[in-house]
């Protein structure tokens, strides 16, 4: 039997200790990784239930580039966060956006009728004032 100390404490465990003592906590994890294949397959396949492959043929069909903007390299997967489903690959920015927007379709659509808006006013001014001057 080894020693208490030989444990990490964790006040959320009955015992104030973790269960598995350090080194084999570690070996556990190593296991763990090996047997799910590394950890973005670890990754993907417990947080969002696609494999490696699966997330690999959707950016193949998405030519490398993010789903959105079709600019910047889709290195994030977007889902839906009430079902869950995967819905694509996006880059970091849109996929920041969305979360900004909390995938609202009305407030995305109401954020882009401002930019548009906005920018009507911009060029329409410019021109205004090179006509006048």
């Amino acid at each position: 039997m080894k020693p208490i100390d030989e444990f990490v404490r964790n006040r959320s465990q009955p015992a104030g200790r973790q269960p598995y003592c350090k080194p084999c906590h570690n070996a556990r994890g190593r296991a763990s990784k090996e047997r799910m294949g590394g950890s973005r397959t670890y990754h993907l396949k417990r947080r969002y239930g696609i494999t490696a492959a699966e997330a690999d043929a959707m950016l193949a069909e998405q030519g490398g580039l993010c789903a959105i903007c079709a600019k910047a390299p889709a290195e994030h997967v977007d889902h839906d966060h009430v079902t869950g489903r995967v819905r694509a690959l996006l880059c970091f920015n849109c996929n920041g956006g969305l979360g900004q927007f909390k995938d609202d379709p009305e407030i995305l659509r109401a954020a882009a009728l401002y930019v548009l808006h906005h920018r009507g006013l911009q060029s329409g001014t410019a021109a205004d004032s090179g006509a006048s001057g």
